[in-house]
């Protein structure tokens, strides 16, 4: 298979299997953080959650715990009592509810496409160790290393614009994954955003970049190592 047509092909081949590794990498980083209560807790304190709300720390916590059971379809609705301003009531109006409903289909959507990432990188992996033998994992490292530079182009403008203004990046985000307003929450009426305002999500995105880049990082030193042991043994 050693011609112009097999080399590309198996370049193709390559490329699909990294970019569908990388993808799973990010969506496993964003569930991560997402499900990760300790997250909430610290962000809680950080930020005073609990006097925006007006619910007591235990209150606020079993209520994001039933939020995150619904989110994972562990939970059928989200009717959820608390104590809120010193009276107890239903947390979440039906506009709060009814955006959920969207949120809890985006992440059943991520959680299948995260399993169809791996999925194909394996699939296209074998397929090259088939077609390359050892040589498969070579030609990947060198893939990913390429695939990485793009990238880090691409992380250093996303980067650059969520300093810059997040409000306007958060907003365009959904924009692409929402076809309705309802993600638009009053701050002084709806607990929802009032649980996890703009700086909880800007925490959250940045802790969620940085898992991913330690990921990365890990699989750049990885690949630059069997690169260079590669060709110290042709040398050899």
């Amino acid at each position: 298979m050693d011609t112009g047509l097999a080399r590309v092909t198996i370049k193709i081949f390559g490329l699909i299997a990294i970019a569908f590794l990388i993808l799973g990498l990010l969506l496993t980083d964003i569930f991560w953080v997402a499900f990760d209560i300790n997250h909430y807790k610290r962000e809680y304190a950080k930020l005073g959650i609990s006097e925006s709300t007006g619910m007591n720390s235990e209150d606020l916590l079993n209520t994001t715990h039933e939020l995150l059971d619904y989110i994972r379809g562990k939970r059928e609705d989200l009717k959820i009592s608390a104590v809120v301003h010193g009276q107890e009531r239903l947390v979440f109006n039906q506009r709060e509810i009814d955006h959920m409903v969207d949120v809890k289909d985006l992440f059943s959507l991520a959680f299948n496409l995260r399993w169809i990432s791996f999925g194909i990188f394996a699939l296209f992996f074998s397929i090259l160790a088939k077609l390359k033998g050892k040589d498969a994992i070579r030609n990947l490292c060198i893939t990913y290393l390429v695939v990485l530079a793009v990238l880090m182009v691409i992380a250093i403008v996303l980067i650059a614009f969520i300093f810059i203004d997040f409000t306007a990046v958060w907003d365009q985000f959904h924009y692409i994954f929402f076809d309705n307003d309802l993600w638009l929450l009053n701050p002084d009426t709806d607990i929802m955003i009032q649980m996890v305002p703009e700086m909880f999500f800007y925490d959250t995105v940045m802790r969620i970049l940085g898992l991913f880049a330690l990921k990365l990082i890990a699989l750049a030193i990885y690949s630059g190592f069997i690169l260079l042991r590669g060709t110290r043994f042709r040398r050899v």
